[in-house]
């Protein structure tokens, strides 16, 4: 079974479901977990609610599509 890491975080969920997509595109499994359904409570500070994870192994190459992906932005 394949662990799933964060690779990202984001304050809105529409612009977590787009960088999503855009991996999925790219044949990454990817999920957005929302932190706020959580048992655990954030931090004060932290605004960023939503998780991108994706497998342990497409850590290295997410990573990469999205510095391409920002720098096009």
């Amino acid at each position: 079974m394949s662990k799933f890491i964060e690779i990202k975080r984001f304050s809105k969920k529409d612009e977590a479901e787009i960088v999503k997509g855009f991996l999925e595109s790219n044949d990454i499994e990817a999920f957005v977990e929302d932190k706020g359904t959580q048992m655990i409570p954030e931090t004060f500070g932290d605004l960023a609610v939503y998780r991108l994870l994706v497998k342990e192994e497409d850590f290295d190459k997410a990573k990469k599509l999205l510095e391409d992906f920002e720098k096009e932005d």
